[in-house]
C-alpha cells in the first residue's frame, strides 16, 4: 500500500533552513513565518500565520509589511532593529518580544529574525505566548490591517468568509458521493489514498484552528491541554462542520491504540451502500475524516500518527469507527484491513500479535 503524507507535521526545525522548505512545509510549521525581502516586502506567509493573524495570505504577499500589513511592526522599535539586522553580515538571527495589535486583540509574540543562507531573503519567526483583550488606548492607525480592508470587494465576487476570516464554500454531502462515484468509475483502488491525504491535509489546517481558539479563549497551546479535552475539542470542531460526532474512547491507549467512533458520518451517508469487488476497502468510506484526525493529533503530539478507518456504516456497520496508532504499527493494521477483516476488536489483536517496534519520534 502507497503510504501518504510522508512529510510528518514536525516539532521542531532548523530556522536556518525555513528558505529550502516548500510552502507545503511551512504550512505544517507550529508557528507562524513571515518571508521578507530586505525591503519588508512579504514573500512568503505560512498557515499557522494567516490563521492566527485572520488574513488570507494571497492578499497579504506582495504587500508591505511594515506600512500595509502591520503598521505596529513600522515602529521604530522593531523597524530600526530589522534594518540593522539586514545591513549586518555577521548575525545569522535575533530575537525580539513583541506585542501584535488587531482590532480583536492583542497577541504577545517572541519573533526570531533569520537570514536565509543563499539568497538576501529573510524570515520572521513568530511565537505566540499570550492573547489579551484589544486595547483601546492603542492608536488605530497602528492596528494591523483587517482583511475586509485588503480585499473590499470580495464578497461581490463570490467569496465567503466566517467569523474567523477564514474562506468556506458551502457544499453539499452530495459533493463527496459524486467524488467516490467518479473515484469508483475511473480509479477505484485509488479513493482510500486520495481522500486519506487530502483529510491530512485538511487536519494540518484544522490543526492550526483549534490552535488560534485555544490562544484566544485561555491563552494556552494545544499541547498544555489533556488528551481528553483535546478530544472534545476535535469532537466538536467537526461536528459543528456537520461531519457526525466523533467520540474518542482513550480506554486502550496504553495499549498503543485510540479509538474514534463518528455517529452519522456525513461521508458514510454520502456513499450509500458499498459496491463490493472494487477495490480491498470499498466498504470504508470515512478515510477523509481518519487523514483529518491523524493530522491533528500529530501535530498536537509532536510526532507521527496514522489513523485507519476499521468499520464503516457504508459496510454495514452501526457506527464508523477510527483506529490511530503510531506510524510505526501500521502494517499489522493494514494486513488486516486488506484481508477484509473488520472491527477495533480485530484491529487490536492484530496489535497485540505484532511485535512492538521502538517508536520513532519523527
Amino acid at each position: 500500500m502507497l503510504d501518504v503524507s510522508e512529510t510528518p507535521a514536525p516539532s521542531s526545525v532548523d530556522p536556518l533552513s525555513l528558505d529550502d522548505r516548500s510552502d507545503a512545509e511551512l504550512d505544517a510549521l507550529p508557528f507562524g513565518v513571515i518571508g521578507l525581502d530586505a525591503e519588508g516586502i512579504v514573500l512568503r506567509y505560512n498557515l499557522y500565520e494567516s490563521r492566527l493573524a485572520r488574513l488570507d495570505r494571497n492578499q497579504v504577499v506582495g504587500r508591505a509589511l511594515f506600512t500595509e500589513i502591520a503598521p505596529c511592526l513600522g515602529q521604530e522599535v522593531f523597524q530600526a532593529r530589522y534594518r540593522a539586522f539586514v545591513a549586518g553580515e555577521e548575525a545569522k538571527s535575533e530575537r525580539i518580544d513583541f506585542v501584535f495589535h488587531f482590532t480583536f486583540g492583542a497577541q504577545e509574540v517572541g519573533i526570531e529574525i533569520v537570514r536565509a543562507k543563499d539568497a538576501p531573503r529573510y524570515y520572521l519567526l513568530v511565537n505566540r505566548r499570550r492573547v489579551a483583550p484589544a486595547q483601546p488606548d492603542f492608536p488605530k492607525e497602528l492596528l494591523a490591517v483587517e482583511q475586509r480592508v485588503l480585499a473590499p470587494e470580495e464578497a461581490r465576487l463570490g467569496v465567503l468568509r466566517d467569523d474567523l476570516e477564514r474562506r468556506f464554500v458551502d457544499a453539499p454531502a452530495a459533493l463527496f458521493a459524486a467524488l467516490r462515484a467518479t473515484c469508483d468509475r475511473l480509479a477505484p483502488e485509488a479513493w482510500q489514498i486520495f481522500s486519506t491525504e487530502w483529510g491530512v491535509q485538511w487536519g494540518r489546517r484544522a490543526a492550526v484552528d483549534l490552535e488560534a481558539s485555544v490562544l484566544e479563549s485561555g491563552g494556552r497551546s494545544l499541547r498544555e491541554l489533556p488528551m481528553r479535552e483535546v478530544g472534545r475539542m476535535v469532537a466538536g470542531y467537526l461536528a459543528e462542520r456537520g461531519w457526525g460526532l466523533p467520540v474518542f474512547d482513550f480506554t486502550t491507549s496504553g495499549e498503543g491504540v485510540l479509538r474514534v467512533d463518528v455517529e452519522r458520518s456525513a461521508l458514510a451517508e454520502a456513499a450509500g451502500p458499498a459496491r463490493r469487488g472494487t477495490g480491498p476497502r470499498n466498504d470504508l468510506a470515512c478515510h477523509i475524516l481518519a487523514g483529518c484526525v491523524s493530522a491533528i493529533l500529530s501535530s498536537i503530539a509532536g510526532r507521527r500518527l496514522v489513523a485507519r478507518e476499521v468499520q464503516c456504516m457504508a459496510g454495514g456497520a452501526a457506527r464508523c469507527s477510527i483506529a490511530v496508532i503510531s506510524y510505526e504499527r501500521r502494517a499489522a493494521v493494514d494486513a488486516v484491513l486488506n484481508a477484509g477483516e473488520r472491527g477495533f476488536d480485530a484491529v487490536r489483536d492484530a496489535l497485540r500479535r505484532a511485535p512492538r517496534m521502538v517508536e520513532s519520534s519523527r
